[in-house]
C-alpha cells in the first residue's frame, strides 16, 4: 500500500493580539500544543495566500480590532492507505479530532515511495 504526503489548511482565531508576528507565533503554538505528543511528526506552518493584484504569495494572516485570522498549514505522512482519498480522510480525522471547530481544507496530496 502507498505512503502519501497529505498537506492540509485550517484557519485559526488568536485574540488579543498586538502584531501579526505575534498572531503567526501564537497560531502555530497553540496549535502545537493541541497536536503533540500524539502527532508530533506533523509540521505545522503559516500558510501563503496569493495577492490578486500583484501576484505575491503573503503570509495568511488578517488582524482586525487585535484579532486575527491565521492560515495555518498542517503536512502529515499517511502510511499504508489505500488509496489517496483513504490518505485525505485518515488525516482529516486524525487532525480534526484534535483541532475541533478548526475547518480544514485539502491543499496537497502527494504519494512517496
Amino acid at each position: 500500500m502507498p505512503n502519501y504526503i497529505v498537506v492540509l489548511q485550517g484557519a485559526w482565531i488568536v485574540r488579543n493580539v498586538k502584531s501579526v508576528k505575534d498572531a503567526m507565533n501564537i497560531a502555530v503554538a497553540e496549535a502545537g500544543k493541541r497536536l503533540h505528543p500524539d502527532l508530533d511528526f506533523v509540521d505545522i506552518d503559516v500558510g501563503l495566500t496569493r495577492c490578486p493584484r500583484c501576484k505575491q504569495d503573503l503570509k495568511s494572516v488578517f488582524l482586525v480590532a487585535n484579532t486575527a485570522l491565521v492560515g495555518l498549514t498542517f503536512e502529515m505522512k499517511v502510511f499504508n492507505a489505500q488509496s489517496r482519498e483513504h490518505a485525505i480522510r485518515i488525516a482529516k480525522y486524525e487532525l480534526g479530532k484534535r483541532l475541533q471547530r478548526v475547518p480544514l481544507e485539502v491543499l496537497e496530496v502527494v504519494e512517496i515511495k
